[in-house]
């Protein structure tokens, strides 16, 4: 269900943000959670839920993680070349969640754009990083739509197909 729903989120929800450069929803999209506090081992489930309800739509945690799971399905007593391929278009799927985030945060001026710790760089103007995440998207994309190619190829008819973007 997580790849399922985090497919349809970066299909609608996401490219939406991604036209309108919202860039405040692009970075909540790929906000990873909170690290764990001294309270949250007070709580009856050590603030798991808590912290899972911070986490972005299609972030790390909450879409790549279940997918690194998925691809990791598929293999048995050694890692099938299926599972090495899978893996590689989650790896790539890292990438681009990672660089939206930063544009994400550059545009809203929490990061700098700059070059040796934000001196002697030009900062990038918003239509740069505008065309930078909308490539980013495309990529991101691709690779999902790879990784769901991979993970329907053989897969017995029982099992419900990953949707293509």
């Amino acid at each position: 269900p997580r790849l399922v729903e985090g497919g349809r989120f970066y299909s609608k929800d996401l490219r939406k943000a991604i036209e309108k450069s919202d860039w405040a929803s692009i970075k909540a999209a790929t906000q990873e959670p909170g690290k764990r506090t001294k309270a949250d081992f007070s709580k009856a489930d050590g603030g798991v839920s808590e912290r899972a309800a911070l986490a972005g739509g299609f972030s790390d945690a909450r879409v790549l993680t279940a997918a690194d799971l998925w691809a990791s399905s598929f293999s048995d007593n050694s890692v099938t070349t299926k599972t090495k391929q899978m893996k590689a278009q989650v790896e790539e799927l890292r990438k681009v969640v990672n660089g939206m985030s930063s544009l994400a945060k550059t545009a809203l001026g929490e990061e700098s754009s700059g070059a040796f710790m934000g001196m002697g760089g030009k900062a990038k103007g918003k239509a740069e990083l505008v065309k930078e995440v909308r490539e980013l998207y495309a990529k991101g994309g691709n690779a999902w739509n790879q990784f769901a190619f991979l993970s329907n190829d053989g897969l017995p008819v029982q099992l419900k197909r990953l949707p293509y973007l």
